[in-house]
């Protein structure tokens, strides 16, 4: 007795709630009972089409198909279905394959449609089925292809509606907002949820710290119940659906064949974001990217993203070697910890780099400020557009890439012009904000964020334990927004560099070493270096060097600290500040 196979498929999940899967079931069964066959149903492609061969190369079908080819289903087993279209709805040449393999495997091929057999006995005998079967397939694709065609037209001209007249498509919608009258309107509690979110990224908090805050407040997740995830907030930072932006698509998921298609629509939806925002966030993202090394035991440390190696320009990585006074925690070289390439092992005390980074910031910066003039890089201006120019550098790397592929039409071409242009423009603004902020930044300014450094260092010492890395998240960001970098090398220690300052002509510093170059400020963390690192420092041979009254201010390309009246002045003055 031959073993009777139903093969089950139906193009939506939502079809089997109607009538599909019981009414293919219900046939095949009839059809066995009829000749006294038993049915096996196992055989089923719930939700996926025929179209685009996507059933024959997954599932159910194919799964038939391998064990066919490997014998495990015995030649002369019958395969039944509803009709030739639920195998395949490809262009005929691929359709008449499909079913030709499984006749040329020896399966007899039944349609409860029309009552037709195809098998390779019949076959031989009488080849009009092949004809009628190929006639079959070729209507069964052009309906779908022409089902495709209309779907296609009409969703394109929704698009285009959605272009002009920004009009919802349909009642989905970014989970912030709800669809009402035919309008989107925003969600307020989601809404913000959002801005939250964004304001903790530029903060500097990690996705990590942002879940747990949410979770810990019982703030609603926007679908679920499990809480807020790490992928979750992620997603809401990263999405451009909160610009009001909406970016149409061809293909499904489910086909993964889905594609940007055209740019996106502005102002679709209602923004929530506004563009500096969005940019910052970015930015703040990016930073995260390349910062120093995970929290770990001993929470975040102030240096985050900003302590690199002098040597190899890696980012600085917390050790915990254990507990005083043998252990402690310490700087190395993510490099030289991998044992990659870098040769900087040496370990630098984390709580003496960051006391004396604070005491020079707040205890001597402000005393050494001009406040008549200030040559300071402000950075909120232009990071964003240099966040906002690395998007339009990724688009026309994108357009690139598809030249490759594929010629131009006129519209891509045209795009392609507009974003050429737009990266023109944004370089031009970055130079110019640039040079407008480097005549602009008034020290004041920086001042202030000197005073907030202090005043989040002070709150710190106070702070309980479950309120530290808090703190110290809120002070590496305001470091971040002065500082660019501060380099350790066995040569020279810890150096902080930050833009240029002007510095009033003093040379009393506790010890520090304070260089200004025409590009720079740059300050030796250690206050009592020996006469060859400061030389090294200053780039220069020195007459004079007292660790007691300590060192000096020093103006590039001048000789400050070889002025011998200079030097006899900080000696007479007996007193170290």
């Amino acid at each position: 007795m031959p073993k009777v196979f139903s093969y089950i498929r139906f193009s939506s999940p939502e079809q089997a709630k109607g009538d599909s899967l019981r009414r293919q079931t219900e046939k095949a069964a009839e059809w066995c009972e009829r000749r006294g066959l038993v049915l096996d149903t196992s055989l089923r492609d719930l939700g996926i089409s025929a179209f685009r061969g996507a059933n024959r190369d997954m599932g159910a079908l194919r799964s038939f198909l391998q064990l066919v080819e490997k014998g495990e289903i015995e030649k002369g087993s019958i395969l039944i279905v509803e009709s030739l279209d639920r195998i395949s709805r490809e262009a005929v040449l691929d359709a008449a394959a499909r079913l030709f393999d499984l006749i040329r495997e020896g399966i007899t091929v039944v349609t409860l449609s029309d009552g037709q057999e195809y098998s390779a006995e019949r076959l031989r005998d009488d080849w009009t089925p092949l004809i009628v079967s190929i006639a079959i397939m070729a209507r069964a694709h052009e309906e779908s292809k022409m089902k495709g065609e209309r779907v296609g037209a009409a969703w394109a001209k929704k698009k285009e509606t959605a272009r002009v007249e920004k009009r919802p498509l349909t009642s989905r919608c970014p989970e912030w907002l709800r669809v009402e009258d035919g309008r989107f309107v925003q969600r307020a509690d989601r809404v913000e949820t959002i801005q939250r979110i964004f304001a903790e990224t530029i903060a500097g908090h990690g996705r990590r710290t942002i879940v747990k805050g949410l979770n810990r407040d019982n703030v609603p997740t926007f679908r679920g119940k499990l809480g807020w995830q790490e992928s979750s907030v992620a997603k809401v930072v990263t999405n451009r659906m909160v610009l009001g932006e909406y970016q149409p698509h061809s293909g499904t998921h489910k086909a993964r064949n889905r594609k940007p298609e055209g740019e996106p629509i502005k102002d679709y939806y209602p923004p929530v974001i506004d563009e500096e925002t969005y940019w910052r966030a970015q930015q703040a993202l990016q930073g995260r990217l390349v910062g120093g090394g995970r929290k770990g035991a001993s929470g975040s440390h102030i240096l985050r993203g900003i302590a690199k190696c002098a040597e190899c320009g890696s980012p600085m990585h917390i050790i915990n070697k254990g507990l005083p006074p043998k252990g402690g925690i310490y700087y190395l070289c993510s490099s030289a910890r991998r044992a990659t390439a870098c040769e900087n092992e040496k370990l630098y005390r984390v709580d003496r780099a960051e006391d004396s980074l604070l005491k020079i910031l707040t205890r001597f910066f402000p005393q050494l400020l001009n406040l008549d003039a200030g040559e300071v890089k402000k950075k909120s201006a232009v990071e964003p557009l240099l966040a906002k120019l690395n998007d339009r550098q990724q688009a026309r790397d994108r357009l690139q890439r598809l030249a490759e592929a594929v010629d131009f039409d006129d519209s891509t071409l045209s795009r392609y012009r507009e974003i050429i242009s737009e990266i023109n423009e944004l370089q031009k603004r970055i130079r110019e904000l640039e040079i407008e902020e480097r005549k602009a930044q008034s020290t004041p300014d920086i001042k202030s964020r000197l005073a907030q450094i202090e005043l989040l260092n002070s709150k710190l010492k106070q702070a309980d334990p479950s309120e530290r890395t808090a703190f110290k998240t809120r002070l590496n960001e305001a470091l971040r927004g002065i500082i660019t970098q501060i380099k350790f090398s066995r040569e020279l220690g810890a150096v902080m560099e930050m833009p240029r300052l002007v510095l009033l002509d003093i040379n009393k510093t506790d010890g520090y070493v304070i260089l200004n170059s025409p590009e720079s400020t740059q300050a030796m963390l250690d206050n009592d270096p020996s006469h060859a690192m400061v030389e090294t420092f200053v780039g220069r041979k020195l007459k004079h060097h007292n660790r007691k009254f300590g060192l000096y201010y020093t103006k590039y390309g001048t000789n400050d600290l070889e002025d011998q009246a200079a030097f006899e002045a900080a000696q007479a003055d007996k007193r170290k500040v």
